[in-house]
């Protein structure tokens, strides 16, 4: 099923409620288990979990809706020279539709009216997604072992 972004839809939030916690950890494994795989050869669960309990601990989740359905979650941390997008995560099935292009276009417009970048970083092996940010007018600024920092002003 996919659901295509239109002028009548409109992207909504939430913050996290306890209630989220498995379909938020089925929504990790959904969304990084190819790329996780692809890049470090295999997907190891309880290492998995262990970094979505990270996450979770947090407290710091924002629940993306499409017509009252979570579709995705957000994490986003304000710094004192910019704001960080920790995690951007749209469960596979709505990928493709322009949800994360219209949350991503707001934290951006976000960043821009306080006057700071917003800084994310993406795996390697994440292809989609750097172009997508690229199109977004983000930039490489850094590569460490297993990611690219970017960063759009």
């Amino acid at each position: 099923m996919h659901t295509t972004l239109n002028s009548l839809m409109t992207v909504q939030t939430r913050s996290v409620c306890i209630l989220d916690y498995d379909w938020l950890y089925e929504l990790h494994r959904d969304v990084y288990i190819e790329v996780i795989t692809r890049q470090f050869g295999n997907w190891d669960e309880k290492e998995q979990l262990n970094f979505f309990q990270d996450v979770w601990r947090s407290h710091n989740i924002t629940v993306i809706i499409i017509d009252k359905e979570p579709v995705g979650m957000f994490q986003l941390y304000q710094h004192e020279d910019h704001l960080w997008l920790a995690e951007i995560q749209i469960a596979t099935k709505y990928q493709n539709n322009g949800i994360g292009t219209k949350v991503i276009v707001d934290l951006i417009t976000k960043a821009r009216k306080i006057g700071l970048p917003l800084r994310l970083r993406v795996l390697n092996e994440n292809h989609r997604a750097q172009s997508l940010y690229q199109r977004l007018g983000f930039r490489h600024i850094k590569a460490t072992r297993h990611h690219h920092l970017m960063e759009v002003n």
